[in-house]
């Protein structure tokens, strides 16, 4: 049985089914869990979303006390100084060998996107190194055998039997160059990565990090068939990646101007222009994907969501895959048809405005808020805040969240929204509870809350991703609504 990816490779599972002649293995991957938890105990918010509690909570007591070391610092200062964070990290754990000698397998070079210069990421790589060694890292990971295997075989049963990865590589025609890799992301939740590395002489390897979303009664992670879509969708990365990264400088041309007109949404979201063409790219590949598995509503469906986070051009784009697919004589690949996708790129930068404004005018508005925006005079014994908006809002979604910055709220940001209690149904209270808020007409939301005085807060309505409130009829959501205000000193003075 080949091996997949050369040597010092130490991954846990055992191989799964081909894809398209290709071995693929499955399993836990020390190198992406040690990343993970330094970037965690750095504070990037991705790495801190910890469905996961027994795990994280043995993460923190064995790793906690060294939140001071010196590779949490660089860390801390590759993110600041250069951006590094979501897939960027998983680029660093696949680029070098197993832990703990974290031997260099693939240049930081800008031409494989990597965003930081090649000397501050070595850096970094001597420190994890040594981080590696004074925490006694291998042995935490010995320790956690047992799950590492549940977790292989939880996700190898999808993969078998659910994904038919053989579409992906047909519709993408690329030649048997490349390895994939499916990895669970145990050291936090709700995040998936799609990185590829080329050691030098070597074949292209691609991965697909996954992240879970739920945990079982035990608490351990799930990974069923509504998992099949993540996995889809990552495993394309492998193939629309390169794709996109070999032609980066013609779609400098377009993509860094079409990234400025959405820049809050897909900052949110972790995009910088390079990967928000490939993401693009397979955005419209999934959708094909749920064409051909579960029919044009499925898909339609599936380009509704994409709106919602601010990807207005998906529908096109998922069209001209359309034509690509309809003509394969005349393109055997898709990458013989990207100069059509580049084409279709430099068209965008005067267009979306018009989509934005076309999207907009089918949002819910807010018309009324219970406080003034912006008052600097509320009263700290205010026990309610009450919106109102212009058309009935769905009641299976809402977001009261910290505003977003660039890389997601801040903790200042988390420490500003306030103190939710309750929240009014129907003009009584209730207890708290997600989904119930809302009038009989779906109208005016009432949300509880507690303040305290000389407090300045602050919060926003929904997120730049396009999750919480939604028009009852089509789904469409609220733009994010920014909420500020302070309270008085002191309880009702007027």
């Amino acid at each position: 049985m080949r091996r997949v990816l050369g040597i010092c490779l130490w991954l846990l599972g055992v191989f799964a089914p081909a894809i398209s002649g290709q071995v693929s293995r499955i399993g836990v991957d020390r190198r992406v869990e040690l990343m993970a938890i330094i970037f965690k105990l750095a504070g990037n918010r991705e790495f801190n979303q910890n469905n996961y509690r027994t795990y994280n909570a043995d993460i923190e007591r064995y790793f906690g006390p060294f939140r001071d070391h010196e590779a949490v610092a660089l860390a801390r200062e590759l993110r600041g100084q250069y951006g590094v964070g979501f897939s960027s990290v998983m680029s660093i754990a696949i680029r070098l060998s197993d832990p703990p000698e974290l031997r260099a397998r693939v240049p930081f070079d800008s031409a494989a996107g990597w965003p930081a210069p090649a000397a501050a990421a070595e850096r970094f790589v001597a420190a994890a190194r040594r981080f590696a060694l004074d925490s006694r890292a291998a042995a935490f990971f010995d320790d956690h055998r047992t799950i590492y295997d549940s977790a292989d075989a939880r996700l190898r049963r999808p993969v078998a039997r659910d994904a038919d990865f053989a579409w992906i590589a047909s519709f993408y025609g690329v030649p048997r160059d490349r390895d994939f890799v499916v990895v669970p992301l145990l050291a936090t939740s709700e995040v998936n990565f799609g990185p590829c590395a080329q050691p030098p002489g070597a074949r292209l390897e691609c991965y697909s990090i996954l992240g879970h979303r739920r945990t079982d009664s035990a608490g351990f992670p799930t990974f069923d068939e509504d998992f099949v879509p993540t996995l889809v969708h990552e495993v394309a990365h492998g193939f629309a990646n390169p794709l996109g990264n070999a032609r980066r400088a013609e779609f400098e041309r377009s993509g860094p101007r079409v990234h400025a007109l959405v820049a809050d949404a897909m900052q949110a979201q972790g995009y910088d222009w390079t990967s928000m063409i490939n993401e693009s790219l397979v955005r419209a590949s999934e959708a094909r994907y749920q064409a051909a598995h579960e029919g044009e509503e499925a898909m339609r469906a599936f380009l509704a969501e994409q709106r919602r986070g601010s990807w207005f051009w998906e529908d096109e784009l998922a069209n001209l895959f359309a034509r690509y697919e309809s003509n394969r004589s005349a393109y055997p690949t898709l990458a013989a048809f990207m100069p059509q996708v580049v084409a279709y790129f430099d068209s965008l930068p005067d267009r979306v405005p018009g989509m934005q404004r076309r999207y907009d005018a089918l949002r819910p508005k807010l018309v009324a808020l219970s406080i003034e925006n912006g008052s600097e005079t509320v009263d700290p014994g205010l026990t309610e805040i009450v919106a109102r908006f212009d058309r009935p809002v769905r009641d299976d979604g809402w977001s009261v969240v910290p505003v977003f910055g660039p890389s997601g709220p801040t903790p200042d940001a988390r420490a500003r929204v306030p103190t939710i209690k309750w929240k009014s149904l129907g003009g009584s209270r209730a207890a708290f509870v997600r989904g119930q808020g809302l009038d009989s007409t779906g109208t005016t939301f009432r949300l509880g809350v507690e303040l305290e005085p000389g407090r300045e807060y602050e919060f926003s309505l929904n997120t730049p991703h396009g999750l919480g409130f939604r028009n009852a009829d089509d789904g469409v959501p609220l733009a994010p609504y920014r909420i500020r205000f302070k309270t008085r000193t002191g309880a009702n003075q007027e």
